[in-house]
């Protein structure tokens, strides 16, 4: 396992605006194959989500009280750290009924990836280990992830440990598993 795990710091990310104007998306980190994305979403105002038609969709409020999302015509109330999955085909609008909300955003091919989000907060002295299909975005306070800090919002991406008195949403991508081929 690396010694010093990968950190990609949010504030060094260009934010890209929403064709509807409602947010912006920050892609912190996404697989060469296409088969996932991970990113980080700013939605200010009420609006629509785009369509990922083939992909599903793993979103978590990691700041913010709460987003409202309406999926194919059922509403879901969508509370902070706790993970919502939906069809990235479907149709969704949003509201942000209490104010701006900011959302981490997975998007896998689920002929490929499982997708998982636990939040978790580590103690002081707990240390972690990342496996090298998971990551850690710090949601509060500050991690360490080998000799570099991690504040709120940068991604620490295993293999490697991150450590420290913080909150994290700890990602895991997990590929299906292929028979062999004769």
């Amino acid at each position: 396992m690396s010694a010093h795990p990968k950190v990609v710091r949010t504030a060094d990310v260009t934010a890209q605006s929403w064709a509807n104007g409602g947010g912006t998306t920050r892609e912190l980190l996404g697989a060469e194959d296409g088969a996932w994305r991970v990113s980080l979403a700013d939605i200010d105002r009420d609006g629509r989500f785009s369509a990922f038609p083939e992909r599903q969709r793993l979103l978590t409020v990691v700041d913010g009280t709460v987003l409202v999302l309406v999926v194919d015509g059922v509403e879901q109330v969508v509370e902070p750290r706790r993970p919502f999955g939906f069809d990235g085909a479907a149709e969704v609008g949003a509201s942000v009924p209490k104010g701006p909300v900011r959302a981490l955003n997975l998007i896998v091919d689920p002929a490929e990836v499982s997708a998982f989000v636990t939040v978790l907060e580590l103690g002081r002295g707990s240390a972690l280990p990342l496996a090298d299909d998971q990551a850690a975005l710090v949601i509060q306070g500050r991690a360490q992830a080998g000799t570099a800090d991690a504040a709120a919002y940068d991604l620490v991406v295993g293999p490697g440990e991150v450590s420290g008195r913080c909150t994290l949403a700890i990602i895991t991508l997990q590929r299906a598993l292929r028979p062999p081929r004769d």
